[in-house]
């Protein structure tokens, strides 16, 4: 594996910087035949410690490893963005015309780059775990009013049953119990129904809430095309996004 120049630059500065009882070059001068010219001649003599030398042999081998290990990640990491890339594209193939042309290569792109180290797929994950117990805290709370009204309906139609069981012996007082009846059916079912009407306006606004906190959380994480909004066609986008994440989660990059 070759090595950087910047490491081999710094070698040999730190070879050059390395103090020795003297200086390791020694020059000797002859003088040659023909006008006594004086001709420069070097003799190499080393001085270097042997442990010094072992040092710097590790520490250039640790430093090729460091490369090597480097390179491979980055090998690994191109592989997994040119797996991400294709699946994003064979989804998207899938998809309306409308929203498809949305998909562009450089937004499938930012999508598989920001799901390399796995985190996103953590939170995907984990806000999808916070709304499936969100809602069914709020189907529950749900029931709970729906099986209360049926309760209360049981019971004002056993009420009504006998008023006019009672009617029996005085016939004369049927239609009075009768239109009394009606009248008190009438007023308890538009209560039941407010109430009803209540619980869902509030099931509404904390899937919205849900909704928000998503869109917030995931575009910190810098997934594209996320951002706080409500228009329809924007949030279509952002869940066929996350549908894409969550099918190649269990995908093989």
């Amino acid at each position: 594996v070759a090595l950087p120049i910047e490491f081999c630059l710094t070698v040999f500065v730190s070879l050059l910087t390395i103090k020795t009882p003297y200086f390791p070059f020694k020059m000797s001068y002859f003088y040659g035949s023909g006008g006594g010219q004086r001709q420069p001649k070097w003799n190499y003599q080393t001085n270097l410690d042997p442990n010094l030398l072992a040092t710097v042999r590790d520490e250039m081998l640790r430093k090729e490893e460091e490369y090597r290990k480097e390179q491979q990640r980055i090998e690994a990491e191109q592989k997994k963005l040119t797996s991400y890339l294709t699946q994003l594209q064979a989804m998207v193939r899938d998809l309306p015309g409308t929203y498809k042309n949305k998909f562009t290569y450089d937004v499938l792109s930012g999508i598989a780059t920001c799901l390399l180290d796995g985190t996103v797929f953590e939170i995907v994950k984990g806000l999808e775990d916070i709304q499936q117990l969100t809602e069914r805290n709020l189907l529950n709370k749900r029931m709970k009013l729906v099986n209360l009204q049926k309760a209360q309906r049981m019971q004002m139609a056993k009420k009504h049953k006998d008023a006019i069981q009672q009617c029996e012996q005085r016939p004369h007082n049927l239609p009075l119990v009768e239109a009394s009846n009606t009248q008190e059916k009438k007023a308890l079912e538009e209560k039941l129904e407010a109430e009803v009407l209540q619980v869902d306006q509030k099931v509404v606004l904390e899937l919205d809430q849900i909704v928000c906190d998503q869109q917030a959380t995931l575009q910190r994480a810098g997934v594209p095309m996320f951002s706080i909004t409500n228009n329809p066609n924007e949030v279509r986008l952002q869940m066929y996004i996350l549908d894409f994440i969550q099918r190649m989660e269990h995908t093989p990059s």
